[in-house]
């Protein structure tokens, strides 16, 4: 009893470690079989760059990619072939493998290194010579391997099922408790198949539509490309959110299971579908062209329509694959078709109708902005992180060229360095067809344009979208936005909502203007009143010019805002408005004025503040300055006899300005001063006629005036 005990444990124990051993070569079998199609990716793509003249960019890119993934590859076998179980050699052959791996991978390495700086002619030698003994040895090597490992793995499965029979007899032999255990070893081991079964379905699966999912689809689709040429479509569902909402979730998932069936019925054995996850599906249709595929799909489209629907119930768009290439590549471009005819159903089902809830809320943010400048920064900013770009640019016009004097976002260390400042203009590429024909360009997979700028594919550009920017009749600029990590496809509503971005930066250019000619014509008509007065007043020709830019240099130097330097100017424009009601014989006195007469000279700022307050449109800091130009720091002014930092800011630094002009030109009551003299009289004023901080900003600027002054003198 013990005995058939004991030969039953180990039988049990070495059908386990035949299983276990079984599944070992098994799993050597598949990365063999991952290796010869990476493998063969490789060669492919090694063909592909030596058939051109110039090797195109992104095969360099994938070819290195192929040679990395063989690295990956090399590095998953010597993990399985490690340390062997007990009682059993190592993987048979699997050691050979690694050098001839090693070495067709060093071979590519370099012959991708030959490509960057030899060129094609030279490499295509060194492929004959080298590449092809390497890849010839390679996958011979490996169909040897593999055929070993398989016999292996059928061995020890067959040995499997000896020593389960031989186990089921022991198990016979010794009654109720050993055929019990034989039950639950079988029943474990069906166990863990079930359980396998199920994680392969899970991992490559769709468990709603049974269809493959994303990551089977890669799988189908590395072996479709292989075979050849092959057509890729992309389904996204129109009607499914209202089905949701309508009827359920359980409603959508029956129209999803219906989708599902409607193309495997339709592809049967002619190609692979896949459902991509929510309401997006794909397909793989080897030998197909693209209006091959457009076709099949209108086909399902026919069978799926209701006379009640006002959408069809999908859009799609195919692309045709014929070299090898990224999966996330070919499904980019097909989106992009895919987008297109989405937007063509939207407009025959509905023309006429709003732009929608979205574009209508990013144009309602873009009126909060009011300048170009809040435009460029905070509206592209929302742009980027609205349609979910990395990056975005600015070309502005200078002359009869543009500029590129914006890069913005998440875009490659080093891109603004070499790109900034960089001169564009009309002509060929798609920044040049948008400035010679101001319209709209994009691409969704800017490397395979025609005439790109290799600083941009260096940079890693993937896609780009590009709208003109007018105002005044004329195109003043270009708004880019950028995608670097991966291919973006450009939908029809992110070019609205560029275009929308850039028609407000235009608005806000020809707001700008407008507000500036405003600006200069009040300012024109200030100064022209300003000329008048003195004509009365007998003042020195120019005065009023003279303390309007004297007062807008210190101001700028005092740090105002624009809003306060306009103030400033139009009140030191009209500064001795209030002079008009003061009589001739007081205002034109040649000589001193005596008491009666300097009290009704005091009168002109607060008769010239309520003159000022009737005209319409001026700033209060104009008024401030009319009133209190005369007004002195240690409070014996005049109107109202402010003191200290109770007289307004603008008052204070004219007040500075008016004396200094005052002084240095003739009067009919005194001669003009030097420069020198009257600086050292702002100087003793200080603290006490004048603010002390105005005053030594005053005497900063007139120290870098001075060699100007000494100059013209």
């Amino acid at each position: 009893m013990y005995l058939l005990l004991t030969l039953t444990a180990l039988c049990t124990v070495g059908s386990s470690a035949v299983i276990n051993d079984a599944s070992r070569h098994q799993r050597i079998v598949l990365l063999l079989a991952d290796t010869t199609a990476a493998t063969r990716a490789v060669s492919a793509l090694e063909w592909q760059a030596l058939s051109a003249d110039r090797p195109p960019p992104a095969v360099q890119v994938e070819l290195r990619a192929g040679v990395q993934q063989l690295h990956e590859l090399r590095r998953a076998l010597t993990q399985v072939s490690g340390a062997p179980l007990p009682g059993h050699e190592a993987p048979q052959g699997l050691t050979s493998v690694l050098p001839l791996l090693d070495r067709y991978a060093n071979v590519m390495t370099r012959q991708s290194a030959l490509l960057d700086a030899a060129g094609p002619h030279t490499a295509r030698t060194v492929s004959r010579v080298t590449v092809a003994p390497a890849v010839g040895a390679l996958l011979t090597r490996i169909g040897e391997v593999r055929a070993l490992q398989e016999r292996a793995a059928r061995r020890s499965l067959q040995a499997a099922v000896l020593l389960a029979l031989l186990t089921a007899l022991t198990a016979l032999l010794t009654a109720a408790l050993l055929t019990y255990r034989l039950q639950l070893s079988l029943q474990q081991a069906r166990t863990l198949r079930a359980e396998a079964q199920q994680q392969l379905e899970r991992e490559e699966r769709d468990p709603l539509t049974g269809l493959w999912n994303r990551r089977g689809l890669a799988r189908q689709f590395m072996l479709a490309q292989a075979a050849g040429p092959l057509s890729v479509a992309v389904l996204d569902l129109n009607r499914l959110k209202s089905i949701n909402d309508l009827g359920g979730h359980g409603a959508g998932d029956a129209h999803l299971r219906r989708m599902a069936h409607a193309l495997q019925a339709a592809c049967e054995d002619r190609g692979t579908a896949a459902r991509l996850g929510g309401d997006e599906f794909a397909l793989l249709l080897p030998r197909h062209t693209p209006d091959q595929a457009q076709a099949l799909l209108r086909s399902v489209a026919s069978s799926l329509e209701h006379p009640e629907d006002t959408l069809p119930p999908f859009a799609h768009g195919a692309v045709q694959v014929t070299a090898v290439t990224s999966l996330d590549r070919v499904l980019t471009l097909a989106d992009a078709a895919m987008y297109e005819h989405k937007e063509q159903q939207r407009l025959e089902a509905s023309s006429g109708r709003s732009l929608g809830a979205s574009v209508e809320e990013f144009t309602s943010r873009l009126e909060q902005l009011e300048t170009p400048q809040g435009v460029l920064l905070e509206g592209l900013r929302i742009a980027r992180e609205v349609l979910g770009f990395d990056g975005s640019a600015y070309l502005e016009r200078r002359g009869e060229t543009f500029v590129l004097s914006r890069l913005d976002g998440r875009v490659p260390e080093g891109t603004a360095a070499v790109t900034l400042g960089r001169v564009y203009r009309g002509g060929r590429g798609l920044t040049g067809q948008v400035i010679e024909r101001s319209v709209t360009c994009w691409s969704n997979d800017y490397p395979a344009e025609t005439h790109v700028m290799d600083i941009w594919v260096e940079a890693g550009l993937k896609s780009v979208l590009m709208v003109p920017v007018r105002y005044g009749g004329r195109l003043m600029g270009v708004i880019s936005l950028l995608h670097f990590e991966t291919w973006r496809v450009i939908t029809p509503q992110a070019r609205r909502l560029t275009e929308a971005l850039a028609s407000r930066l235009g608005h806000t250019f020809e707001q700008q203007v407008a507000v500036e000619n405003v600006r200069h014509a009040l300012q024109g008509g200030l100064m022209a009143l300003g000329a008048a007065l003195e004509e009365r007043d007998l003042e020195t020709a120019g005065h009023t010019e003279r303390v309007v830019q004297l007062a807008e240099r210190l101001g700028r130097r005092m740090g105002l805002t624009e809003s306060a330097l306009d103030a400033l100017r139009h009140g030191a424009s009209l500064h001795d408005i209030g002079k008009l009601t003061i009589p001739d014989a007081i205002l034109l006195k040649p000589g001193p004025l005596n008491a009666p007469e300097w009290q009704v000279m005091q009168h002109h700022a607060a008769r010239g503040y309520d003159i000022a307050q009737r005209l319409q449109g001026l700033m209060p800091g104009t008024l401030d300055v009319i009133r209190h130009h005369h007004e002195r720091w240690d409070g014996a002014g005049y109107p109202d006899r402010l003191a200290g930092e109770c007289i307004p800011l603008v008052a204070r630094i004219f007040a500075v300005c008016d004396v200094y002009d005052a002084l240095t030109h003739p009067r009919p009551y005194k001669p003009a001063w030097t420069h020198a003299e009257a600086v050292t009289e702002i100087r003793a004023l200080g603290g006490t006629h004048f603010d002390p901080h105005v005053t030594q900003a005053f005497l900063r600027l007139m120290d870098q005036r001075a060699p100007q002054l000494s100059a013209r003198r």
